[in-house]
């Protein structure tokens, strides 16, 4: 597919001098978050369809960084997002059920930059990480009014409002930290994936909620998970196109040679791969592996560049975009991305109502061990070679006992070290009480 526009020119991004002396650090940060937008659907994910091209020429320019290897801290909204905001993992930071909201006293990354001089503004489109819950924490300007329903698409007027915020809603005598978050790719999927899939013989249209959807979960074949997923795709070639555009306006102002660009997911979406549609209760790779992209206007002379394949967690890009902006990091949880620490990733599902389990997952070298521990019941352990069966298929957790032994004592030794990131003294969520119309609103997009 051919677009008419021209995506970020060269130069936009190309080192702003040839002088010796290292170019200094870029002022402004844009920090992208796709909603459910999982890696291996994606050209940077080296995927078979070309659901992204835009990003894919993004990649290639001077200054980027691919990570091959990134990993959501948890595979639904409002737990990742807290812990992509605070550098926290999701059992640290305690915001892991519907109801609850994020604790005043912890620092965000929107807090630790306008403490650094920052006008902040955010533009988001999922209500469950509204004002409510307490994401605006830190923001001069804080935007949702383009909150998703279920048969609405709201990526033009995230656009927009971007845009508005970096036109007329800061203070232009000081650099910018804007986080936008869209949603295009998130159930419903509101265009056809006829030209991937055009021989789907039915009975699914496309119009079903996901309530039906899961409901009737043991009667789908492949081919409606790949008529679904065809739709998913549909929507990811928009969201990059939107993403293009957005980028391009940037550019329009005059801002992309001093603006650090990421792109990244919340977590990913899964089709009957282990028997699940939608999203936000298991730790496979479908939901927790995600894109993670980061432009630097430095060109080739920026600290970070080409195509990483280790392992690294989301829960290191706060500390890892102070740390690129030439801002004091070590405050702020997390270590920088590529770093040795950071090649271990793990998160942990706490569920959004008894009796869900506790799932912890570690990925490390090769191998990734998931760990499901029901309420008063003994630990399920699923451990995966994940060069030698990517797919997740074949659970070695028997034949290599002493193995799973292994790395549990090091996901353990990880989740101590990272509630060592956590500020000292109790911090618990706080949980509110949820209106008919909020709670419907839930239903609707398949979080209930």
């Amino acid at each position: 597919m051919k677009h008419a526009f021209v995506f970020l020119a060269l130069g936009a991004l190309a080192l702003a001098s040839c002088s010796k002396a290292s170019p200094p650090a870029p002022q402004n940060v844009l920090l992208i978050v796709v909603d459910t937008l999982r890696a291996d659907h994606t050209g940077l994910g080296s995927y078979e369809r070309e659901t992204t091209p835009n990003l894919d020429a993004l990649a290639k320019q001077p200054g980027a960084v691919n990570f091959t290897n990134a990993r959501a801290a948890s595979p639904w909204t409002k737990p990742s997002v807290a812990s992509i905001l605070t550098g926290l993992a999701p059992e640290d930071h305690g915001v892991t059920a519907h109801p609850e909201k994020l604790h005043a006293d912890f620092t965000t990354l929107a807090e630790a930059f306008r403490a650094a001089g920052y006008s902040t503004g955010g533009v988001q489109s999922n209500m469950l990480i509204s004002s409510v819950f307490g994401y605006d924490q830190g923001f001069d300007v804080w935007n949702e009014d383009h909150l998703a329903t279920h048969d609405t698409s709201t990526g033009k007027g995230i656009n927009a409002a971007a845009l508005d915020f970096l036109q007329n809603g800061r203070d232009k005598d000081k650099p910018f930290f804007l986080y936008v978050h869209h949603y295009e790719p998130h159930f419903s999927y509101l265009r056809s994936g006829e030209a991937w899939y055009p021989d789907y013989p039915g009975p699914l249209t496309g119009a079903e909620s996901m309530d039906a959807l899961i409901g009737a979960t043991s009667q789908l074949r492949d081919e409606e998970a790949r008529f679904l997923a065809a739709r998913y795709d549909a929507e990811i070639l928009y969201q990059d196109q939107l993403l293009a555009e957005l980028l391009a306006e940037l550019e329009k102002l005059d801002q992309a040679d001093d603006t650090l660009v990421v792109i990244t997911a919340d977590h990913g979406e899964e089709f009957l791969e282990h028997g699940q549609l939608s999203h936000q209760f298991t730790l496979y790779e479908e939901l927790v592996h995600v894109p993670l992209l980061i432009v630097d206007p430095r060109g080739a002379e920026a600290p970070l560049l080409g195509t990483s394949a280790g392992q690294v967690s989301l829960l290191d890009l706060g500390h890892t975009l102070l740390d690129l902006t030439g801002h004091e990091a070590a405050a702020f949880p997390g270590e920088m991305l590529g770093d040795e620490m950071a090649n271990v990733a793990s998160t942990r599902v706490l569920g959004t109502m008894p009796p869900f389990a506790l799932r912890d997952m570690l990925t490390i070298d090769r191998w990734k061990l998931i760990r499901t521990q029901p309420a008063e019941k003994l630990a399920v352990f699923e451990l995966y070679d994940l060069i030698a069966d990517p797919e997740e298929q074949q659970n070695l957790a028997v034949e290599k006992a002493r193995l799973v032994g292994d790395l549990t004592k090091r996901l353990d030794t990880e989740l101590l070290r990272l509630h060592a990131k956590s500020p000292a003294g109790a911090r618990t969520a706080e949980s509110i009480e949820l209106s008919d119309e909020q709670v419907q609103k839930m239903k609707d997009l398949g979080y209930f």
